[in-house]
């Protein structure tokens, strides 16, 4: 299976986490795992000729669930969705800056991708 994930579109420090956690799996699993700049206009036509091979994720930086608002304007609602900062006190960015000391931001994802995954077996 691969997984298509949509990180939160923002500027702001939980959106800088998405993108850096999102970053990390995209480059640790580059076969099955893509992340999407955007959302384009074609989503609906992409995702019927992925068929069930390929399942999309919105990576929600905060509860405004704005990555998978993204999703729904173009009319797709058939998405999974991961929210982040319930589990975390996001102070500033400089944290986010590389792909350094984001274990737990990490291992929250892994988690949330692996009952994802299994949904689907």
């Amino acid at each position: 299976m691969k997984l298509k994930i949509y990180p939160c579109p923002g500027h702001c420090n939980v959106s800088m986490m998405t993108k850096t956690v999102a970053q990390y799996f995209g480059i640790v699993d580059e076969e099955n795992i893509t992340i999407l700049p955007h959302v384009s206009m074609n989503i609906l036509q992409e995702v019927e000729s992925a068929g069930d091979y390929e399942k999309y994720i919105s990576l929600n930086g905060c509860p405004s669930t704005c990555a998978s608002m993204a999703y729904e304007d173009m009319g797709y609602e058939l998405y999974d969705e991961i929210v982040m900062t319930p589990d975390y006190d996001i102070k500033h960015n400089e944290k986010y800056a590389n792909l350094e000391d984001i274990d737990e931001e990490i291992e929250h994802v892994q988690k949330a991708l692996d009952k994802i995954i299994e949904s689907y077996q």
